[in-house]
């Protein structure tokens, strides 16, 4: 405590203070996003790293991932995904047999097979009177007279203007073949869509095929070129901005490739978000009970751990003054890296958010804030520091004192309370 004849009270008081606050702040950050990862929508430094600026924003960027999201636009890696997560699924929830068919049929879709092709069918007595051949391809539909079916391709599907050029076959419309041979068309078209799996509908989503989705917002074909072309261009705007005017501009084209991104990528997004909502309305309220299934680990999601352990571990290791120094330059290392992805530097552009900083910014304060609490023992002046000290100090001098004593009674040099007792 003779440290503290260096420092005024006030002094003492105040440093003290500012530790316990930037402690607090830390901790209640931490816990606040570990308490997110319980709802719907967890916490993630995503929208941080990927709107990073400054030297090191690639650096930063790279960290969450996909931060232009062109892997929700490519089927392979999303396919995979999907793949992955629903026998994790099973796993994590140890699906019944019923359950994991249930899974597969949404993720594949449900078909029936004539002999190694996967089809949609439909029973169908004959074709209309007058008609003995379908005027679409044989590999796309058919009809077998012996099984008396009317079959479609699973892996192609029947598009509308197919389906309309089969109806045209009709034209006696009150004959029954030809009001069968219309239902049975009208049944087949419905279902495929109504059994389509999420997987067949990813493909529609990627390649912009309204006609398979049935939903012609979704119609995306030349948009995907059009969006890495406007990344390109704005990548090599960006290394060469300088002037606000030049900021201004590039501001603009990013909020127009961020409206592009969504509706490039909203579709994708909204059927992973009902396969997922679907599949967990078919678990029971126990198997519900095992909570989410956990994320693979990615490069963001070490990131996120990271910053969230960092968060709650460093401001109990501040509020208790346990550790302190360490945990002031720990502190100050991972706010300096807050600092680095978002730099108020001239030349950059302007920080999102209310914020207005220069050079300066409320992380960097708080980083020469903890650099400053590093340089002072407050640990030792109110905390687990001081404690541990006098806990260490005083097993120090019981071992120093037992080793003498010991090496007395062996050169027969007893100490003089031994000598009396004998």
């Amino acid at each position: 405590m003779s440290d503290l004849r260096r420092y005024s009270i006030a002094a003492v008081v105040l440093i003290v203070v500012l530790r316990l606050s930037i402690g607090w702040q830390l901790l209640y950050e931490g816990l606040w996003k570990i308490d997110t990862l319980k709802t719907p929508k967890p916490w993630t430094s995503a929208g941080y790293l990927k709107n990073s600026v400054g030297p090191l924003r690639d650096n930063f960027r790279k960290m969450a991932g996909d931060p232009d999201e062109l892997g929700w636009l490519d089927y392979d890696t999303v396919a995979g995904r999907w793949k992955s997560w629903a026998a994790s699924f099973k796993k994590h929830y140890n699906l019944t047999e019923d359950q994991a068919g249930k899974l597969d049929d949404m993720l594949y879709g449900r078909l029936s097979k004539v002999g190694d092709r996967k089809v949609f069918a439909e029973a169908l007595d004959a074709l209309p009177d007058g008609v003995e051949k379908l005027n679409v391809s044989s590999k796309i539909v058919w009809f077998d007279p012996q099984k008396k079916r009317l079959y479609v391709d699973a892996s192609r599907m029947l598009t509308p203007t197919e389906k309309s050029k089969l109806e045209s076959l009709v034209k006696d419309r009150s004959d029954d073949s030809a009001a069968a041979f219309r239902k049975s068309l009208d049944r087949i078209y419905d279902r495929q869509k109504k059994t389509m799996g999420y997987l067949r509908k990813l493909s529609g989503a990627v390649n912009g095929d309204p006609e398979l989705l049935g939903n012609a917002d979704w119609q995306q074909v030349g948009k995907l070129q059009q969006y890495k072309e406007q990344l390109e261009q704005y990548e090599k705007d960006y290394a060469v901005a300088s002037t606000a005017f030049e900021w201004d501009h590039l501001k603009h084209t990013w909020g127009e490739i961020q409206t592009l991104r969504s509706e490039l990528t909203g579709p994708v997004k909204a059927l992973e978000a009902d396969m997922k909502d679907e599949a967990v309305a078919m678990l029971t309220i126990e198997q519900q009970s095992a909570g989410p299934v956990p994320a693979p680990w990615s490069t963001l999601k070490m990131a996120d751990t990271a910053t969230i352990l960092g968060l709650t571990i460093l401001g109990t290791m501040l509020i208790l003054g346990l550790f302190t120094r360490f945990a002031a330059v720990a502190a100050a290392f991972m706010l300096f890296n807050f600092y680095l992805a978002m730099p108020p530097l001239p030349g950059l552009p302007p920080v999102p958010g209310p914020e207005h900083s220069f050079i300066v910014n409320k992380n960097l304060i708080e980083v020469f804030a903890l650099l400053a609490i590093a340089c002072v023992p407050s640990g030792m002046w109110f905390g687990v520091d001081r404690l541990l000290s006098v806990f260490f100090a005083n097993w120090k001098a019981d071992t120093k004192l037992s080793d003498s004593k010991k090496s007395m009674v062996a050169t027969g040099d007893e100490p003089p309370e031994l000598a009396a007792a004998t």
